[in-house]
């Protein structure tokens, strides 16, 4: 093959390359998805028939506390759903969740829906801002720690 066909051929796949990367690029602007947002601690937001929020998060030396206050889910189902995105990597909860009921009924049975748990979480001690997620009923939520 000569070196002109060859320049030809390398500007045409060029070309090419540039159509289908715009094809895409105006694929992604006019995608009706919903973004993910990152949510300010203290906001609640709702997930299928779950009420979550975050309500503080705390980095100490060997871990990190995650405050949250959940209607709508029972003790034994707190650490589902939950994890951390900090140094690079995605954690789940290292311990189970202590909890606390408020709106009557005891702790280990909170599974009206109009019962709160108050719970703290344990993740492993993140460096710099960590992002707390919690995925349930094929949706998931994200707070920006602090």
């Amino acid at each position: 093959m000569s070196t002109r066909k060859l320049i030809i051929a390398s500007l045409i796949c060029g070309l090419l390359i540039l159509i289908a990367g715009t094809v895409k690029l105006l694929q992604t602007a006019t995608d009706s998805e919903s973004t993910t947002s990152l949510l300010a601690l203290g906001t609640t937001t709702e997930l299928g028939s779950v009420s979550v929020t975050v309500r503080d998060v705390q980095v100490t030396n060997g871990q990190t506390l995650v405050d949250v206050v959940i209607r709508g889910v029972d003790v034994a189902g707190v650490n589902e759903g939950w994890s951390m995105l900090a140094n690079g990597e995605i954690t789940a909860p290292i311990a189970s969740a202590e909890c606390e009921q408020r709106a009557g009924g005891a702790a280990s049975n909170a599974s009206n829906e109009g019962d709160e748990l108050v719970c703290t979480l344990k993740f492993v001690a993140a460096q710099g801002t960590p992002t707390i997620v919690y995925a349930r009923d094929g949706e998931k939520r994200q707070w920006l720690g602090s």
